[in-house]
């Protein structure tokens, strides 16, 4: 039988059919170092924004425990004790849904979590620092400090806040019925 030469099967592969081990191993290391890139990329990312996370939470944190102590201090009508890691006030009872009379915030050093204490009389708040409401943790600086401001006798109740991350916070407090 003839054999058509037309319908006769080719061969496809020549002397380029196909990739060599060479290139193979190229294109591998190249995937290999763009792949490193992307992945260093993407958890630096994921990194800066857990760390901005933190930080909001941090600066909220501050921002919500001054604003509370402020609050508080506005109300205040006698002021019995301020010093480094304690602030001690009378307040006035209808301006809170709290019945007591006598605030304390106070600072514990051993744990670093700002606390509010509260008792009906000056002698019934806890000695300790360890009861109370927690206002904030990882605290390592809470001090109050009276001011004059304004060239007047109006006194100005500086409260500052320091937290372990080295963030500082600072805030003036108007007692309205302080001294009248």
């Amino acid at each position: 039988m003839p054999m058509n030469r037309k319908h006769k099967r080719q061969n496809t592969q020549g002397a380029e059919a196909g990739f060599t081990l060479i290139e193979l191993i190229i294109v591998i290391a190249l995937a290999s170092i763009l792949n490193i890139f992307i992945f260093s990329i993407i958890t630096k990312s994921l990194a800066s924004q857990i760390n901005m996370q933190e930080r909001k939470v941090r600066s909220d944190e501050a921002v919500l425990s001054l604003e509370r102590i402020g609050r508080e201090l506005r109300e205040a009508t006698n002021i019995s004790n301020i010093s480094s890691n304690q602030l001690i006030f009378e307040k006035n009872v209808t301006s809170s849904a709290d019945a007591n009379i006598f605030v304390k915030f106070v600072r514990n050093s051993s744990t670093n979590e700002l606390r509010r204490q509260s008792s009906t009389t000056y002698g019934g708040l806890p000695g300790n620092d360890t009861s109370g409401d927690i206002i904030a943790k990882n605290v390592t600086v809470f001090s109050a400090s009276p001011e004059q401001s304004y060239g007047s006798s109006l006194n100005v109740i500086v409260l500052d806040l320091t937290f372990e991350n080295g963030s500082a916070w600072r805030t003036k407090v108007f007692p309205r019925n302080y001294g009248l």
